[in-house]
């Protein structure tokens, strides 16, 4: 994961496909709920939830290691994507991938990735 203007914060894997914001589910205290009834900030998905075009979509994601903001990283020559989950498949993003293998070694530790 990326935070704009900040650096790479966490690697990952998606572990299920792309779901709308309002299909999304999430395990709470109270047990499963839908993203548009758990989450902090569920009214901002909620205003677009029925525009296909304009809704929030959502993935499970399985952090395999992350760092605070304060030591995101950041460096010229990685490389940047709009999306906030992207998969590594392009020649482009090799230096990047290895330069995050170094950055994040958790991530190395699991196979196929």
């Amino acid at each position: 994961m990326k935070i704009p203007k900040k650096g790479y914060v966490g690697v990952g894997v998606v572990l299920e496909s792309v779901q709308p914001a309002k299909d999304f589910k999430v395990q709470t205290e109270s047990g499963e709920q839908t993203a548009l009834l758990a989450l902090r900030h569920s009214d901002r998905y909620r205003l677009t939830a029925d525009d296909p075009e304009h809704a929030e979509y959502f993935v499970r994601v399985q952090w395999l290691d992350t760092v605070s903001e304060s030591r995101a990283v950041n460096e010229v020559g990685l490389f940047g994507n709009q999306n906030t989950v992207c998969q590594p498949t392009t020649p482009k993003w090799r230096h990047t991938v290895e330069r995050l293998k170094v950055a994040f070694p958790r991530w190395s530790d699991h196979s196929g990735v």
